[in-house]
């Protein structure tokens, strides 16, 4: 009796909070459990909505604090701003493990969350948008997103997200040793390393996407806060844009290149939380709790 409640895994509580919005944190939830069939953790998710106010983000960590988590994962655009960064800080203070995703980082922000072991996967192609309001409505806004969110799935940026997330809270169960937390910078080429790409050409295509992603973010960066002139600033955001759509198609090209050779690479959570692996579409993925 108490052996098969010991060979149990024990759940482990997720905490989700989201400041503001990055692609990364769209379908965070969901990266970690595709097929709502993971026995092994709970996440609860909080979100501030767009906006990134200090009212907003206050309210949106007073709930997340009423809950005590094993993990709690913050993804937020640029955490070194004072208000992402502050509260970054009370729940670091608070003794919960924190794994931060964002798009951007300084380096004095990285090098204080490396000495205080604060966990962080910044996003390198992970772009802003182009968010001025003669051009963003909420149509460009989501197909902004969508063609953001193709190139960062099948470029192998989300790869590094779970598999980076499922090795922090795999730490968490084993005693006596220190909970790993991720502190990487996901370059685009981690990245389509890490989508571990079969033919040549496909692994190309997709680095390609993840360059031209991490090139849009400094179009927009300064159509939004530097040029103020509306002609310019106007042309260089739906520049961005058209970019951005570029990308996308690349990296449906890169997908469509490995599904032709039947080398599709996918790696579905088995449901005790474990990633489990295939190439071929009609073989099944390796099973990791064989006897």
């Amino acid at each position: 009796m108490n052996l098969k409640t010991d060979t149990q895994p024990r759940i482990k509580k997720v905490g989700i909070l989201k400041l503001g919005n990055i692609a990364s944190s769209i379908l965070l939830e969901m990266l970690l459990d595709e097929r709502a069939d993971r026995e092994d953790i709970q996440v609860r998710t909080i979100s501030s909505g767009a906006k990134l106010t200090e009212t907003a983000t206050n309210e949106a960590f007073e709930l997340l604090s009423k809950e005590v988590f094993d993990l709690v994962i913050i993804a937020t655009p640029n955490a070194s701003l004072k208000i992402p960064k502050q509260i970054i800080k009370k729940i670091h203070e608070k003794g919960q493990p924190v794994i931060v995703i964002t798009d951007h980082l300084k380096k004095e922000t990285k090098e204080e969350f490396v000495s205080e072991k604060i966990g962080f996967l910044v996003v390198k192609a992970d772009a802003m948008i182009g968010a001025r309001r003669e051009f963003l409505d909420p149509i460009e806004m989501a197909l902004y997103n969508s063609d953001l969110l193709k190139v960062l799935a099948i470029g192998g940026a989300f790869t590094i997200l779970y598999s980076e997330i499922n090795r922090a809270l795999e730490s968490i169960v084993k005693k006596n040793t220190e909970n790993y937390l991720p502190q990487v910078v996901i370059t685009a080429k981690k990245a389509v390393k890490a989508a571990d790409f079969f033919n040549p050409y496909a692994k190309a295509k997709a680095r390609a996407a993840l360059e031209i992603a991490e090139k849009v973010a400094k179009v927009n960066s300064e159509a939004c806060f530097k040029l103020q002139e509306r002609q310019q600033y106007l042309h260089q955001v739906a520049t961005a844009h058209e970019m951005m759509q570029t990308a996308a198609k690349l990296a449906g090209e890169a997908r469509e290149i490995e599904k032709s050779i039947n080398k599709v690479k996918r790696q579905p959570h088995h449901y005790k939380g474990q990633i489990q692996s295939k190439r071929l579409l009609m073989e099944k993925p390796d099973n990791p709790y064989k006897d």
